[in-house]
């Protein structure tokens, strides 16, 4: 059975936006805390008003953000 559409563009923009943010604090570390507050931010709003779902990939996002390999040269 093929995977939905909607879930794997989803999935396409989460990884493509976790790229970006991983290269982005690469090149400058000191924008890690500013992801991540923003991260933690969102998470919150997010879970409060019941979406528990897009607060559960919004911290996956962050976390996966700090443990990222770096990129080889």
């Amino acid at each position: 059975m093929a995977a939905d559409p909607l879930a794997q563009a989803k999935m396409g923009v989460e990884a493509l936006a976790l790229c970006i943010a991983g290269v982005l604090c690469e090149r400058d570390p000191s924008l890690l805390p500013v992801f991540q507050e923003s991260a933690r931010t969102l998470h919150r709003i997010l879970d409060d008003r019941g979406d528990h779902e897009a607060a559960a990939m919004i911290g996956a996002f962050g976390r996966a953000l700090i443990k990222r390999p770096p990129i080889p040269n």
